[in-house]
């Protein structure tokens, strides 16, 4: 399945080909039929050239549509459409090699062509979306007379979802069979269940999968796509673990100073009110090549991006038509010059301006207009000169400038001209910025004798302090200096210090001395489907708290469970262990608790000798039971085997009530583990 999810991926760059070759040999025909002249041979090798390459453009889509877990009505109207111009085609070639129904050839060549167009855009709406190249709706206005309270769903997040998600998760596209385009779509989640655990981010793979690494095949939106930013990841956070709440509105007091700021960069404040722009304007800025975005449903304002590189007077002109929507502007890496930019300076309400990689001048400057808040001026050839009246004349709030070439010096003294946040690129990093976690070089937690600990040179080369008895590091805790090497299991607590950095995160690790790997055993109990890898439970590698990483089996007791008669599936872990090869001091056990995904730690732990027929207990521990609100945590249990037993059977408890408070409270709760092993 992999190498055809592989090959599928070229199913965008060869359909091009037929496509191509196609309106070509229409036109061939239309010459022919019109001006009476004979293209036989190249109209003929045309349809040939077209039919083959249709054939495998077809072929490579269905790859496509099997590996990259498509689905939707617009999915299957691309196909079947797609499947039937192939036919199409063929048949084409089949009347003009055979000379049968000449009459008719032009006439499907023309219904051919309609087709491979109708294919054609239903395949741009599945690459860019329904709504890429539409007029923004501003039919639907939620007014804000006061921004004492907000509807954070409505007014933030949604608008995150449907600029950079919906494309992918809409009633024509549900990838996943997961649908991001209304409420009860977002609450019925997809084909691995819920996407949204209320009041528990770290349990949503709606805030989850945007945080993965690029190169994880679950991370979101995939690589090549417009990714979500740092800020609207959190704000997705910020919103789950107020509850998530579609319909309420929530006082701005109850959110944190930094969680008000963050809310707050969303929703432009003390602007207008403004009228929508007329339908006529928009469709004249989309038809020269603009892309144009909704700011907000709490507002009519406008926001364009130049999507060409030959910025001409008509497009200065169409922009000046929605001079009062329009709030934010991207203009770079274009012709920008001096004059084009003048003709913008009545842009009355324009808060936002990108124009990097232009051919302004500090001539141009000047011509910003008033209103501007944040100016992005990276890569332009501007002297100090330029950039200090720009600062002394205008009310900025931010301005970058990356490779302006401005002198070190001269770059401190504008610093010291504007109460503008001046950003000249790496040197301005560490103010406001925390230190990354150190980490150890090598990813091993597992060892059997030793384990050597040597960590990254993170940037900046901070001072870095360490614990191995699992209290949190400080400005006193050992100084890391060289390798050092750990022999027995230990948590190992890191903190990066550096002077003008904010101080690091604590870093945790659980690094574990292994007496062997259990060879000979049986699983008595069976995993649930969704969380079924068996073999995981003993390869030696441990999971973190994403329970969905594929390290993990989740246990669950099924409705129909009857003790004594499906043992299997009693949501417990039930696992014989051969030992006659070797005596071992304990087993060990990772598992996992995320109360808001109904995850806890075992109930209880019992061991029992099984050898020679008997069925004697000789270890139990009943565990405290974890509240509501408790972290989402890994940990090692550990299980002493007493009395040299051959044989033994390891009874892992689930938990059989979620805590109190908890949405479903008193149901049976996750028991989760991805390793047992000899300690």
């Amino acid at each position: 399945m992999e190498i055809l999810n592989y090959l599928g991926k070229f199913h965008p760059v060869v359909l091009h080909l037929p496509i191509g070759a196609l309106y070509l040999t229409f036109c061939l025909v239309l010459l022919e039929r019109f001006f009476k002249t004979k293209y036989t041979i190249p109209i003929r090798f045309g349809l040939l050239f077209s039919f083959a390459f249709s054939i495998l453009s077809a072929l490579l889509g269905y790859f496509l549509y099997l590996g990259d877990d498509f689905s939707g009505d617009l999915i299957d109207r691309h196909m079947w459409l797609g499947i039937s111009t192939t036919v199409s085609i063929g048949g084409l070639l089949w009347m003009h090699k055979t000379s049968k129904y000449l009459n008719y050839f032009t006439p499907s060549f023309v219904f051919t062509v309609v087709l491979l167009s109708v294919t054609g855009h239903f395949g741009g709406q599945i690459t860019h979306g329904s709504e890429y190249l539409k007029i923004p709706d501003f039919s639907k206005t939620t007014s804000v007379t006061s921004l004492d309270s907000i509807n954070l769903y409505s007014s933030v997040v949604m608008p995150i979802l449907d600029n950079k998600c919906v494309k992918c998760h809409n009633q024509n596209k549900s990838k996943g069979d997961l649908m991001l385009n209304s409420k009860e779509a977002i609450l019925k989640g997809g084909e691995s269940g819920q996407i949204l655990v209320s009041f528990d981010a770290s349990s949503s793979h709606l805030y989850n999968y945007p945080n993965l690494p690029m190169n994880d095949k679950m991370h979101m939106p995939p690589e090549g796509n417009v990714q979500l930013t740092e800020n609207e990841i959190e704000i997705l956070k910020i919103w789950i673990d107020k509850g998530a709440n579609f319909d309420q509105y929530s006082a701005l007091e109850s959110f944190d100073t930094d969680q008000k700021e963050m809310v707050m960069s969303f929703m432009p404040s003390d602007l207008p009110i403004v009228d929508p722009p007329r339908k006529q304007d928009l469709e004249k800025l989309l038809e020269l090549d603009f892309r144009l975005e909704r700011n907000s449903i709490t507002n009519n304002y406008v926001e364009a991006k130049f999507l060409g590189k030959a910025l001409k007077s008509k497009h200065i002109k169409a922009l000046l038509k929605v001079k009062e929507q329009l709030i934010k502007l991207d203009l770079s890496h274009t012709n920008l010059n001096d004059n084009l930019i003048s003709k913008l300076n009545s842009l009355k309400n324009l808060k936002y301006l990108k124009i990097n990689n232009t051919k302004i001048t500090d001539k141009g400057l000047s011509s910003i207009s008033s209103s501007v808040e944040s100016l992005n001026l990276n890569e332009n050839k501007l002297s100090f000169d330029g950039l200090k009246n720009l600062l002394e004349q205008k009310s900025l709030k931010a301005v970058y400038l990356w490779n302006t070439s401005i002198s070190k010096d001269n770059q401190t003294e504008l610093l010291g001209l504007s109460t503008a946040e001046l950003n000249f690129g790496v040197s301005d990093f560490a103010k406001g910025v925390p230190l990354s976690i150190p980490k150890p070089i090598s990813g091993q937690t597992m060892f059997s004798d030793s384990l050597k600990i040597e960590f990254y040179k993170s940037l900046g080369n901070p001072t870095i302090r360490y614990t191995l008895n699992g209290k949190d590091p400080d400005s006193l805790s050992s100084l890391y200096s060289k390798p050092f090497s750990i022999s027995s299991s230990l948590t190992l607590k890191t903190k990066a210090f550096k002077e003008g950095w904010l101080d690091s995160k604590v870093g945790v690790m659980d690094f574990i001395k292994v007496e062997g790997i259990l060879k000979n055993y049986v699983l008595k109990t069976t995993p649930d489907n969704r969380y079924r890898h068996p073999k995981k439970l003993f390869d030696g590698i441990i999971g973190d708290i994403n329970f969905r990483d594929g390290h993990w089996n989740g246990f669950i007791r099924t409705s129909d469970y009857e003790r004594g008669v499906n043992e299997r599936n009693s949501g417990d872990l039930v696992l014989e262990i051969d030992l006659s090869d070797k005596n071992y001091n304990s087993i060990g056990f990772h598992a996992l608790e995320s109360i808001g995904a109904y995850i806890m730690f075992p109930e209880s732990i019992e061991l029992y000798d099984i050898s020679l027929n008997s069925n004697k207990l000789i270890y139990s521990k009943k565990l405290p039971k974890s509240s509501l609100g408790a972290p989402n945590i890994t940990k090692f249990f550990k299980v002493p085997i007493l009395e040299n037993p051959s044989k033994v059977k390891l009874v892992v408890k689930s938990n059989k009530e979620l805590p109190k408070g908890h949405p479903a409270e008193g149901e049976y709760a996750w028991l989760f583990v991805d390793e047992i092993l000899f300690l």
